[in-house]
């Protein structure tokens, strides 16, 4: 049975909270190969003269151990 990582990172975007999760997908991807699974954790938003400025997407990366 294959081994298995699971990193947390946050994204962010002004854009709202799925472009926040894909912000965190893609920017994971350059140095991660294999992402097989993304567990949203939690969203949060920056607020700024009670508008919503930023939206942050904390989630949970999977990916496999390659051997060496």
């Amino acid at each position: 049975m294959p081994v298995t990582k699971v990193i947390e990172v946050i994204g962010s975007s002004p854009d709202g909270s799925d472009d926040a999760v894909r912000q965190a997908v893609a920017a994971a991807q350059k140095s991660i190969r294999g992402i097989s699974l993304v567990e949203v954790v939690s969203v949060t938003c920056d607020v700024a003269d009670g508008e919503i400025t930023t939206w942050n997407a904390l989630v949970k990366i999977r990916f496999p151990v390659e051997p060496r």
